[in-house]
Formats: C-alpha cells, sequence, structure tokens
C-alpha cells in the first residue's frame, strides 16, 4: 500500500508536533517522528526512507528557527503603550 498524508496539511502539522514532543516532552527527533507519524498518516509504515529524511531535515531546520525567535525574543522588552 502506498503512503498518504490525512489531509494536504499533515506534513507542516507533523514537522510541528515533532518540534512539540521534542521541546515539551525531551524526546530525540527519531521518537518524535515515529510517535507522531501515525496521527498525521494513513498508513505511517509505508514511508520511503527519502521522504523520512526530509522530514527529519525540514524538523531540524523548524527547531533552529524556533530556538532563534526564542532566544531573540528573551533579550528584549516589549514597548507597550
Amino acid at each position: 500500500m502506498r503512503f498518504r498524508w490525512i489531509r494536504s496539511t499533515s506534513r507542516a502539522a507533523l514537522i510541528s508536533a515533532i518540534g512539540t514532543r521534542m521541546m515539551l516532552k525531551g524526546l530525540s527527533l527519531e521518537a518524535a517522528l515515529d510517535t507522531s507519524l501515525p496521527h498525521y498518516s494513513v498508513n505511517s509504515e509505508a514511508l520511503s526512507q527519502l521522504e523520512r529524511k526530509r522530514i527529519l531535515r525540514d524538523a531540524q531546520i523548524e527547531l533552529k528557527r524556533i530556538e532563534e525567535t526564542r532566544r531573540d525574543g528573551t533579550g528584549r522588552r516589549r514597548m507597550r503603550g
């Protein structure tokens, strides 16, 4: 059987879920992917190695972006008026 996402936005949602599980639960990247994938795909066992590698790479990029954004936000105070 061919690998299928549940919705067209499932890939982006999976990457966000991986980042959330890594940051909040302290899981590794691989464990977070294995835990999150069944919630967003019809048949998670059919995921190809190439697509798995791409998802892991995209998740690492997203985590780096989140970390940089978080770091930038803690150094300055916003003036509200």
